[in-house]
C-alpha cells in the first residue's frame, strides 16, 4: 500500500507554445481552427492543456526565410506600437484563453532588429550576444509594456514573462529563426532590468520566467549568477530549463544542485520535442514522450511540463498535430493523445505523491498524483515493453475508478468505470491514466 500522504512538488499544468503555428492557425476558417484548439486545450473533447505560450516576436525578419518561423513585432520605434500586429495569433491566444487556460506565458526569443548589433533578428554572425549594451532599457521596456497591453486592453492574465530563451547557444542567422546569446552576467543585468520595469508598470503579479536554459547540463554555468544576486533571488520562484540532449542524470545534478544551495527556487520544464527527422504519428515517438515526462516529473520534480512546438508542418517529430503547407489538413498523433494522459487529468493544483519505483519491472514505469479538489487519485502507468503488464491496485481507502489507455488502437479511450478493482492489466507499449477516487 501507498503513503499518499508522502508529497512532493504541486503541479501548475502542462503546456505548449504557440510558435510558430498561431500566426498560421489564426488565418484558417473558424470550424478548422476551433478544431486544433479544441484538441488542444478542450478537457471534453481535446487533453486539456491548462498552459499556453504566447511567442512575443521580435519582427519578420527578412533573414528569416521560413514564414512559419517569422513573429510580428508590435514595436514600430521606440515607444510607439501597432497593436494591429500579429493579429492571427492573438486571435488564437485569445480563443485559447476563452477556453479557460488562466496560465499564460508570454516568452520572447530576440530583441527586435533595432536593438541589436547585427540588425538581425536571428543573432549576432559569431554567435555571440546580441543585444546591444545602451539596449537593455529599451528591450526591457518593449516586453513590459506588450505584457500590460496584453493585461489591460486585451484581457489575457500573464503569469510568467519570459525574455531570455536558450542564452547558451551561439545564435546566429543560418540557424534561420529569432535567438540571441547572452553570458551569464548578461542575464542578470537584463532580469534586473526587466524586474524594475514591471514594478514601474505595478504589474506585480507576473513573474519573471528565467531563463528557459537550452538543456540541463549546462544549466549550472547560469545558476550561480543569477540566484547568488540578493535582488533576483527574491523576484525568481522558478528556474526554466528545456529537456533536449538531457539524460536522467544530468536531471538529477540540476534538481539536486539546486535542492541543496537554492531550496525555495521550483523548477519549470519549459520546452521541448524528440529532435528527430520524419514524421511519426504512431507509439514510437509517443513513448519518447512520455517517458520524458515521466522522468522531468519524478526525477527533476518540475512543477510544469510544456512542449515545444503544437501543431507543425514539418518533416520532424514535433506537432502534436500535423498539418499540411497550403492546406488546412488537420493530423492527429499519437504524441497527442499520450500527453493527454498527463493533461487532461493532472490538473494545477494537484501534487505528486512519492512512489517507490518496481525493481524487478524497468519497462514500467508508474506516478501518481492527488487532486485534493476532486478528492482523487491520478495513476499513470507507461508500460515500455512489447507484452501486456499486471499492475496492482494498492489503494485500499478509495473505491472506484475509471480508466484511459493511448496504445497502438485506442486514443486516450474511456475502457473502464465502476469498483476499484486489485489489478489492471495495461496493454503493450502504451501509456494508461487511472482515476481512483
Amino acid at each position: 500500500m501507498f503513503d499518499i500522504s508522502n508529497k512532493a512538488q504541486t503541479i501548475e499544468g502542462f503546456g505548449a507554445s504557440g510558435a510558430w503555428w498561431s500566426q498560421a492557425i489564426g488565418e484558417w476558417n473558424d470550424e478548422k481552427r476551433k478544431q486544433i484548439i479544441d484538441l488542444l486545450f478542450d478537457q471534453e473533447v481535446g487533453i486539456g492543456l491548462s498552459i499556453y505560450r504566447y511567442n512575443i516576436g521580435a519582427g519578420s525578419g527578412e533573414e528569416i526565410s521560413d514564414p512559419w518561423r517569422r513573429s510580428e513585432s508590435f514595436e514600430v520605434e521606440k515607444g510607439i506600437y501597432n497593436w494591429g500586429r500579429d493579429k492571427h495569433a492573438i486571435r488564437v491566444l485569445k480563443e485559447i484563453h476563452r477556453k479557460g487556460v488562466q496560465n499564460i506565458v508570454a516568452f520572447a526569443n530576440s530583441p527586435t532588429a533595432r536593438m541589436t548589433k547585427s540588425g538581425l533578428v536571428t543573432g549576432e554572425k559569431d554567435g555571440t550576444s546580441n543585444l546591444k549594451e545602451d539596449m537593455y532599457e529599451d528591450f526591457a521596456a518593449y516586453l513590459v509594456d506588450v505584457t500590460n497591453h496584453l493585461i489591460k486592453e486585451e484581457g489575457i492574465p500573464i503569469t510568467y514573462l519570459s525574455p531570455i530563451n536558450e542564452p547558451q547557444w551561439d545564435w546566429r542567422m543560418e540557424k534561420g529563426q529569432e535567438g540571441c546569446h547572452y553570458s551569464p552576467d548578461e542575464c542578470v543585468q537584463l532580469l534586473k532590468i526587466l524586474r524594475n520595469k514591471l514594478e514601474q508598470q505595478s504589474l506585480y503579479d507576473v513573474k519573471i520566467s528565467a531563463i528557459e536554459a537550452g538543456e540541463w547540463k549546462t544549466a549550472r554555468t547560469y545558476i550561480d549568477p543569477i540566484f547568488k544576486d540578493n535582488e533576483l533571488m527574491i523576484a525568481l520562484t522558478h528556474f526554466d530549463v528545456h529537456s533536449y540532449w538531457s539524460d536522467v542524470q544530468d536531471k538529477i545534478k540540476i534538481a539536486n544542485y539546486l535542492k541543496k544551495n537554492y531550496p525555495s527556487l521550483k523548477l519549470n520544464m519549459s520546452e521541448w520535442t524528440e529532435m528527430k527527422q520524419n514524421r511519426d504519428y504512431g507509439m514510437d515517438s509517443a513513448l519518447v514522450l512520455v517517458n520524458t515526462i515521466h522522468d522531468d516529473l519524478t526525477v527533476a520534480n518540475v512543477s510544469s511540463w510544456q512542449y515545444w512546438i503544437a501543431v507543425s508542418k514539418y518533416d520532424f517529430r514535433d506537432g502534436l498535430i500535423y498539418t499540411n503547407e497550403g492546406t488546412e489538413d488537420i493530423e492527429e498523433t499519437k504524441r497527442l493523445w499520450a500527453m493527454g494522459n498527463y493533461s487532461k487529468f493532472i490538473r494545477p493544483g494537484a501534487k505528486r505523491i512519492n512512489l517507490p519505483q518496481p525493481e524487478t519491472q524497468d519497462f514500467i514505469k508508474t506516478s501518481l498524483f492527488y487532486d485534493e479538489a476532486a478528492q482523487q487519485l491520478i495513476y499513470v502507468v507507461i508500460n515500455n515493453d512489447k507484452s501486456k503488464k499486471r499492475v496492482p491496485i494498492q489503494f485500499t481507502e478509495f473505491n472506484y475508478a475509471e480508466l484511459f489507455e493511448t496504445s497502438e488502437i485506442n486514443n486516450l479511450t474511456n475502457l473502464y468505470k465502476g469498483e476499484l478493482p486489485e489489478y489492471f492489466d495495461v496493454q503493450p507499449e502504451s501509456i494508461t491514466t487511472i482515476k481512483i477516487y
